[in-house]
């Protein structure tokens, strides 16, 4: 099995970290925060630093590990949401959702939909970029990784 997009340790498949559009929004804002500086805006310079450092906060802390010992997947996104164990067998599907501005495809975002305690179906953000074509490739290595289980029961 060929490995982009994960890495393996023994059962458990860690996703490398996608800085690509996240890395634009904290430039942006940091920009923003020097832009404020310069310009002698205050508020501006905080409200842009503070968002700038909370952004680079949670992207250091998103994780996704797919651990086959146990069974599922546990995800972290945001600083606000707790980490989140998705037994593999309550997965119900993968969306792959662009955003285009102006007939330009802005932003690619991969979501995983499945069933909590409660039957309810949630999702959670697997990951974002730019194209499709690298959301899709991380698609196909879930579903091989997925599909090349050894310790099913």
């Amino acid at each position: 099995m060929n490995l982009k997009h994960f890495t393996k340790d023994g059962n458990i498949y860690k996703m490398k970290p996608q800085y690509g559009s996240s890395l634009v929004l904290i430039v942006g804002l940091f920009a923003m925060a020097i832009l404020g500086y310069w310009l002698d805006i205050l508020i501006l310079t905080w409200m842009m630093a503070i968002f700038g450092v909370l952004a680079l906060l949670a992207v250091t802390r998103k994780k996704l590990y797919i651990d086959m010992d146990s069974g599922e997947i546990q995800a972290k996104v945001g600083l606000a949401k707790p980490e989140t164990h998705i037994p593999i067998e309550s997965i119900q599907k993968f969306e792959l959702y662009t955003v285009s501005n102006n007939l330009v495809k802005t932003n690619a975002m991969l979501n995983l939909y499945y069933l909590d305690r409660n039957g309810q179906e949630q999702s959670i953000l697997v990951a974002q970029g730019f194209t499709t074509s690298v959301i899709q490739s991380i698609i196909n290595e879930i579903e091989e990784i997925l599909e090349n289980d050894t310790t099913k029961r």
